[in-house]
């Protein structure tokens, strides 16, 4: 499979503009298709969860260029969500709801290349953090898990905070100081 990786990058530069609505609708959707995914939400800060997969979409797109550094993230992401009781009969339920949302939001910019284009990301995206939900130690462990990638290498870069800020319209602490 080769990817469309123009396409995805395009696609999901069309949606930052409404990047938080999109999360909710990602979610809300896949609730409403899936409410037994709810338990798995209930400890958790759902408007924090938004902000994660806008930043780990934005992310994970910006990479699929770099697949070695991505790789290992994806894998340590996969690991993660084993550990907090994802199933690999769950990565489809949330594929489903994200093409869907896609299509929601890139109303008539949405087309059989970009649906296509989105399937092939999102099947390579789940193949791999499925890798490392089969050995969540082995990347759980001495390697840097996804969410402390994305502090290291995402959120510490002033570029990826400026940006993050402009597509969620979230306020750093030390952004509001100096504003």
């Amino acid at each position: 499979m080769t990817l469309n990786i123009d396409l995805v990058e395009n696609s999901f530069n069309l949606i930052k503009h409404d990047a938080v609505k999109f999360s909710a609708s990602f979610y809300k959707k896949l609730f409403a298709y899936h409410p037994e995914l709810l338990p798995l939400f209930e400890n958790t800060d759902l408007a924090a969860q938004e902000k994660k997969l806008i930043v780990s979409l934005e992310i994970i797109v910006e990479n699929l260029r770099n697949p070695e550094t991505l790789s290992m993230a994806l894998k340590s992401l996969g690991a993660y969500h084993q550990k907090v009781g994802t199933m690999k009969e769950h990565y489809p339920f949330v594929g489903q709801a994200l093409v869907e949302t896609f299509a929601e939001y890139l109303g008539d910019k949405w087309d059989a290349d970009t649906h296509q284009a989105w399937l092939d990301a999102y099947s390579l995206i789940s193949e791999i953090m499925l890798e490392g939900a089969k050995n969540p130690e082995a990347y759980l462990g001495g390697e840097l898990t996804f969410y402390e990638w994305l502090y290291l290498y995402g959120e510490s870069s002033p570029e990826v905070r400026r940006e993050l800020a402009n597509i969620t319209h979230f306020k750093y602490r030390d952004q509001e100081a100096s504003n």
